[in-house]
């Protein structure tokens, strides 16, 4: 009994992983709306059956939405996952009951006018056994007729029933080795379905930077709108001053350049804005005529996380990716142990047994005799060089798997230092660049006081004021690379969560 003590702890071992993974499966294909139940039911909406309008206004919140549903790239990561989801599926029913049927009949006539049939009906079904073996059913009822030149038909009936099971005790026993295919199609799913969720992540956080580069080429715009006005009024003002001689020549004809220059780049701001919002609805999967109106503004500088070492162990602990490439080498070791099991000589018993008759005027009077066997056979292991070579190979997957894994971890390590050295730098240049624009603002003022006194030519306005549009451009820059990486930073630590509708939600570094 020590065969079967071994292959039941190994089988029960490896459900109660398969329930661990099965249950993870369902936790993230129930956090998306779009994958739950419709994946197993073939019933994913189709978004091409819904006439694609661009909404009027498109807010932060409303692109994420939108994209979610609409996003080509999105939408073939997920055709992607239910092909995954799909070839799942498949593998279960392979390791299911497999059933078969065939019904055939025959006519055959000769040149003597003699006539005769055939037909059979064939039922048989099989399955895999936990324990490794194999058990299979198989009936069989056939039917002979036969007529001759004088008009007499004989018809004869035969059936018969198979049961067979086979089973192996040493190499080959087991949960583990005879249902791996289904263990690693199971935990390939899950590895789908995490890194499904990272490309969402990374989808959302694309929407969101595209969003935000909307946000900062509008604002881009209303102060090149104001440089303009600026512009104009210094022109007006120059005009006049010359009109009394208080101005040379040379000013009205720099103010009037310099209105120019502002001009030309407001229709150089505009351009870029349009084109820019074209291209984000193409990147949502919208139609690229219509333009909608960019609501929203970028949100205020939110304070970065202060934990590192924090943020680090929760990377570690929550990031998918490593939860994957550790689970990797959970499948190297898997194999390895059913690679040496191999090694064992093949040692399989059997069993059979059967009904049948032939020759029976009808299925009623059918006396079917009854026929048992069993049997052991035993493999000399007198060549085992493959399952050797099987072993030496497992061992280099398994070393392989066990650096990709020191290797992912070390590369997330840096990952989350390197963010943040990034983002401590963006959120130093937030409070150079917002003391910039007080800076060029007093310049800008005063340049103008002193050429109204006429103590400064409107060189040093135009100077002024075209540093104080670069303060501001650059300010709105810095405010948006800062939150970028701030998110980043977030999707790094496995702190960012993307919900079925796609919008993001930010956990904290103590949540899950």
């Amino acid at each position: 009994m020590l065969w079967l003590s071994l292959c039941l702890t190994g089988c029960l071992s490896t459900r109660r992983s398969d329930r661990l993974v099965e249950r993870e499966v369902r936790r993230y294909v129930a956090a998306d709306a779009m994958l739950s139940d419709q994946v197993v039911s073939n019933a994913l909406p189709d978004p091409a059956a819904t006439a694609l309008t661009v909404p009027a206004t498109l807010t932060l919140d409303g692109s994420l939405q939108v994209g979610t549903l609409y996003s080509r790239t999105l939408q073939e990561r997920r055709d992607r996952l239910y092909r995954d989801t799909l070839a799942l599926l498949g593998t279960r029913r392979d390791f299911g009951t497999r059933l078969n049927g065939t019904l055939a009949y025959v006519f055959r006539e000769d040149s003597e006018g003699e006539t005769s049939g055939a037909g059979q009906l064939s039922l048989a079904a099989s399955r895999l056994l936990p324990t490794g073996g194999d058990i299979s059913l198989s009936g069989r009822t056939s039917l002979d007729r036969a007529s001759g030149t004088n008009g007499v038909t004989d018809t004869t009936y035969g059936s018969r029933v198979d049961l067979r099971i086979d089973q192996p005790l040493l190499a080959g026993a087991g949960y583990a080795i005879s249902h791996e295919g289904l263990t690693q199609a199971q935990r390939n799913l899950l590895y789908a379905l995490r890194s499904f969720a990272l490309e969402r992540q990374d989808s959302a956080i694309d929407l969101l930077q595209g969003f935000y580069a909307l946000l900062l080429q509008r604002s881009v715009l209303e102060n090149t709108r104001i440089n303009v006005g600026q512009s104009s009024r210094l022109r007006e003002r120059s005009e006049a001053l010359f009109s009394v001689n208080r101005a040379p020549a040379i000013d009205v004809l720099r103010s009037q350049q310099q209105e120019l220059s502002a001009s030309n780049q407001l229709n150089r701001a505009v351009a870029d804005y349009d084109g820019q919002i074209r291209r984000y609805l193409l990147s949502l999967g919208l139609p690229v005529l219509q333009r909608p109106v960019i609501e929203g503004e970028v949100p205020p500088v939110a304070p970065m996380p202060s934990d590192e070492a924090a943020c680090m162990a929760r990377a570690l602990a929550h990031r998918l990716d490593l939860q994957t490439v550790a689970d990797r080498v959970e499948d190297a070791e898997r194999r390895l142990r059913q690679a040496r099991s191999w090694l064992r000589p093949d040692l399989d018993v059997y069993a059979a047994a059967s009904l049948s008759d032939s020759g029976a005027a009808s299925l009623g009077d059918q006396d079917l005799d009854e026929q048992f066997e069993a049997g052991v056979t035993l493999e000399l292991p007198l060549d085992k060089r493959d399952e050797r070579d099987a072993v030496k190979l497992a061992q280099l997957d398994l070393e392989a798997a066990r650096r990709a894994r020191d290797q992912a971890r070390d590369q997330v390590r840096l990952d989350v230092i390197a963010s943040f050295t990034q983002l401590r730098f963006l959120a130093g240049s937030v409070l150079i660049e917002r003391q910039n624009i007080g800076i060029a603002e007093r310049r800008a003022r005063n340049a103008m006081l002193r050429f109204r006194n006429g103590e400064l030519l409107n060189r040093d306005v135009v100077e002024a004021e075209n540093e104080l549009l670069s303060a501001r451009n650059a300010y709105a820059r810095v405010r948006v690379s800062y939150e970028v990486q701030r998110i980043k930073l977030l999707r790094n630590i496995g702190a960012l969560d993307v919900r079925a509708d796609g919008t993001i939600e930010e956990l904290g570094v103590g949540e899950q």
